[in-house]
């Protein structure tokens, strides 16, 4: 599962540089106006940090009892 949390992670942050910079335009995909738009940018990077933390409290692995 921290595998999984370090890519949603990447992805977010990843996103969050391509709408800040106006590469990615999430607002043209779902037919609203092509203005660019910051709420996007500040979404994607908390939801980034909340992948984040979701890696960082995934329990550890199992250690077998003696």
């Amino acid at each position: 599962m921290k595998v999984l949390g370090l890519l949603v992670a990447v992805l977010f942050f990843i996103l969050a540089v391509l709408s800040w910079t106006g590469t990615f335009h999430s607002t043209l995909i779902f037919g609203h106006s092509p203005m660019h738009n910051y709420k996007h940018t500040i979404l994607y990077a908390v939801l980034g940090v909340l992948a984040l933390l979701w890696v960082r409290f995934q329990g550890s692995e199992a250690t077998p009892s003696r």
